[in-house]
């Protein structure tokens, strides 16, 4: 039997949790509920029961030309992809004419950019996938979306994929997904697993740190930062293009973040003369540690490395004492996240256009 759920809280009472894993953050009912309160879209929750148990779970999510998510938004992903020359998607975009067609669009397995997935039990075989994704495209197309999409199905995920092509999706590649394994205890032994000449470097990086004005924290997320994070999010879209991000959008997200995770969700934070010059966000769950939204003060920061700081160096002295072993950084700037010991695993979009 499938069953359609409204909301995350709904989802949860049919047995949603029994399928989140270890590095299924972004599909926990709490964060999903943090995005429904400030993604300005509908959601909605599949699940799929047999024999009194929860077999599968799929979180969907409708994007139209006016949803500002530039990498979680089927056409302006593909167009990116494409322009990046990952792997398949000039092909893509070519056969496709127009990608604006494909709009709106239903994004299923989660709003998160790495690893969206259609949730399975281990009992569960491609038949319950077949089943779930049907029903998913037959909402779809009833909602009057012109595609369905999956943006980034993890290459280990051979049931998901082997059944999305099996139903007429079409792929290319979309992203690399980038998770750090902490050695030992404390930022020294992280720094000294890397290679000689690349630990030198993080290390002299973190000399120059300790010798600025630059003061280093990390705790819950106070509410009270919020308006100056969302602000330096902004700087941080800028500079990468997205020049008309409306801060309210980070603060509606930090905020519901603050309000639904408490202490899961803490914040590295650079601070000089009193302000706030960098920050990142990082999401607990399960012996991990998920690097979520960072921004920063470019012209108050100069060519100080706080972006490693903040979301390598600091996190490697902390995350013993939480008992962190694995922080993962999902997609985008590859090159820096490899360069600081990060392993890579390659992330797929899968989309089907609907009659």
């Amino acid at each position: 039997m499938i069953n359609q759920w409204q909301t995350p809280e709904e989802a949860r009472e049919a047995g949603w949790d029994a399928l989140v894993g270890a590095e299924d953050f972004f599909l926990r009912p709490d964060w999903m509920r943090v995005l429904q309160d400030s993604a300005g879209a509908w959601m909605g929750y599949l699940t799929a029961r047999a024999d009194g148990r929860v077999l599968a779970a799929l979180p969907m999510v409708r994007a139209t030309r006016d949803s500002p998510w530039s990498l979680g938004r089927t056409d302006l992903l593909i167009r990116h992809c494409a322009e990046e020359g990952m792997d398949g998607a000039a092909g893509i975009l070519t056969g496709l004419g127009e990608v604006e067609r494909l709009m709106p669009s239903m994004m299923c397995g989660g709003r998160h950019l790495g690893r969206t997935r259609l949730m399975l039990h281990p009992d569960a075989g491609a038949e319950t996938a077949h089943q779930v994704l049907e029903q998913a495209e037959r909402l779809a197309s009833r909602d009057g979306c012109r595609s369905i999409c999956l943006p980034y199905v993890d290459a280990s995920d051979r049931i998901q994929r082997d059944v999305l092509r099996e139903r007429g999706y079409i792929s290319h590649l979309s992203g690399q997904f980038a998770s750090l394994a902490l050695p030992g205890e404390g930022f020294m032994d992280y720094a000294l697993a890397l290679p000689a000449r690349r630990s030198r470097r993080v290390r002299a990086e973190r000399r120059r740190i300790e010798a600025s004005d630059v003061g280093i924290t990390l705790a819950p997320l106070d509410a009270a930062d919020i308006p100056r994070l969302a602000a330096l999010e902004t700087r941080l879209f800028a500079k990468y293009g997205m020049t008309g991000w409306d801060p309210k959008r980070s603060e509606a997200v930090l905020r519901a973040a603050a309000e639904r995770l408490g202490d899961g969700a803490l914040v590295s934070r650079a601070v000089l003369d009193g302000t706030v010059v960098g920050f990142a966000l990082v999401l607990s769950h399960d012996r991990a540690w998920f690097a979520h939204r960072a921004g920063f003060d470019y012209e108050a920061v100069g060519k100080l490395p706080l972006y490693y700081e903040l979301l390598y160096y600091t996190l490697a002295d902390h995350a013993p004492r939480h008992g962190v072993r694995t922080v993962h950084h999902g997609i985008g700037s590859t090159d820096a996240k490899v360069s600081r010991g990060c392993s890579l695993s390659a992330q797929y979009l899968y989309v089907k256009e609907l009659s």
